[in-house]
């Protein structure tokens, strides 16, 4: 459950770019720390699309042409660019620290702009092999994608992880605390009679499981119905098989399913969810924010739906606050429900590879099945000096069944010691436990980190 200490314009047909938060292997965390070196920059707080955008203001240095082309606030890259980052990262620990991992850690950034709408990105790092739950599960490239700009179409290909809207904690529907997989991805504004335009994206990806095939695929649609409110609808599945491939790339995902899920098949081939979210903006800085996810649901009868299945959903409710100046407020609250037979992202009796994981790390928010959390998280910037606060708190959904429940706490004290080098002190602690006696862990550590 350490997943917890770590949750730590001219835009394309429009987009309201707001709580959308990139992944934490992009670039973009690296662009912001050459361009706007500041303590939270150089320490890779998370950060969404709009931060990001309020942060680097259009200049002709190449690193901000890139990062604000990626966040379509600029209509062309500086062609023929290459941009080189090295960051490296340090830690010491006292003898008895309970929170001892890696002494180091390193991140290597590579961006090439082959022409004005082409760009190729690559990042070698072994920092999310350094510390979390399942380190073994990811690799030295956590990232590496090609990006194509034709017309008003965005297409990437690419090894990665994705993330898409929900909270700072994590997405319910596509989140990045999973390994990398490859995927080809898609954007452009659908404009569709009587209701207006959108802004639609999907993702395919195929990778191994369990020495297996498997398939995952999401696709999103979004509006901003005025300044302030924004609707998201989402839906994703991840496959055992994929019959008519073709066919599920261009019908709805649920219908999909029903026309493919015959006798030979059974029920557990396919694993369908759905999303819809909706943020409000009361002004440039601040956001509140809902994420409502179905995974399963008592669908009627009509629909190819039974009403024994039981319902498993999962509940958002989040915002954004900067109550004074240099400061700034999350504070989330996510549930999920758990059955007899599963929960959330679960297989539910049917096979391991079925269940919304992928090398036993969610594919969704990292909470899981049968819990309830809240995380806060307060940040205060000043000159050189960044002071941060994390808190969650896990419980059960339902006692019967079992779960990890506690708390995890973070403090940071981090300065800036020179333009691109930070010294960071931090205290971590946490209780946490499931059926068995609590386990109980806290210590310091110091944290060096440098840039190139």
């Amino acid at each position: 459950m350490r997943y917890w200490i770590a949750f730590l314009t001219l835009v394309l047909t429009g987009a309201c770019l707001g709580q959308q938060l990139p992944s934490r292997d992009d670039p973009l965390y690296d662009y912001l720390s050459r361009m706007q070196p500041t303590p939270r920059a150089l320490m890779r707080i998370p950060l969404s699309a709009d931060e990001f955008l309020n942060a680097l203001k259009s200049d002709a240095r190449p690193e901000t042409q890139i990062a604000r082309w990626k966040l379509h606030a600029e209509t062309a890259l500086p062609p023929h660019t290459t941009v080189f980052i090295v960051a490296m990262e340090g830690f010491a620990y006292p003898d008895r620290s309970d929170w001892r991992a890696a002494e180091g850690a390193y991140r290597i950034t590579g961006a090439w702009t082959i022409d004005e709408q082409a760009l190729l990105e690559a990042v070698w790092s072994d920092a999310r092999r350094r510390d979390g739950v399942n380190p073994s599960a990811f690799g030295a490239v956590p990232y590496a994608r090609l990006t194509l700009q034709t017309g008003e179409w965005r297409w990437q290909v690419g090894y990665g992880t994705l993330r898409w809207r929900g909270g700072y904690s994590g997405g319910l529907l596509v989140n990045d605390a999973m390994p990398a997989v490859p995927f080809v991805h898609v954007q452009f504004p659908l404009r569709i009679p009587l209701l207006g335009e959108w802004r639609f994206e999907q993702f395919l990806s195929q990778f191994e499981q369990d020495g297996e095939p498997t398939w995952w695929s999401a696709r999103r649609f979004e509006r901003d119905l005025d300044a302030r409110w924004t609707l998201a609808l989402a839906e994703a599945f991840k496959a055992l098989d994929l019959p008519g491939a073709a066919v599920s790339q261009v019908v709805p995902y649920y219908l999909y399913q029903k026309w493919y899920s015959d006798a030979s098949r059974g029920s557990g081939w396919f694993n369908y969810l759905a999303e819809v979210g909706i943020v409000y903006k009361p002004d440039a800085l601040n956001r509140l924010y809902l994420f409502w996810l179905m995974d399963d649901m008592r669908a009627p009868t009509a629909l190819g739906g039974s009403s024994l299945t039981p319902r498993k959903v999962a509940t958002l409710i989040g915002a954004r606050l900067h109550p004074a100046p240099n400061t700034r407020l999350i504070l989330e609250i996510v549930r999920s429900d758990g059955t007899r037979t599963g929960g959330v992202y679960d297989n539910s009796n049917h096979p391991r590879r079925y269940a919304y994981y992928y090398k036993d790390l969610p594919m969704g928010h990292p909470i899981g099945a049968n819990r309830i959390g809240f995380y806060a998280r307060a940040e205060y910037e000043s000159g050189r000096w960044l002071y941060a606060l994390d808190y969650a708190n896990l419980r059960r959904f339902h006692e019967y069944r079992p779960g990890m429940r506690g708390y995890t706490l973070e403090l940071l004290m981090g300065y800036q010691v020179t333009e691109r080098s930070m010294l960071a002190l931090r205290y971590r602690a946490s209780r946490l436990r499931d059926d068995g006696a609590p386990d109980t862990r806290a210590g310091w550590y110091l944290q060096a980190i440098a840039l190139f």
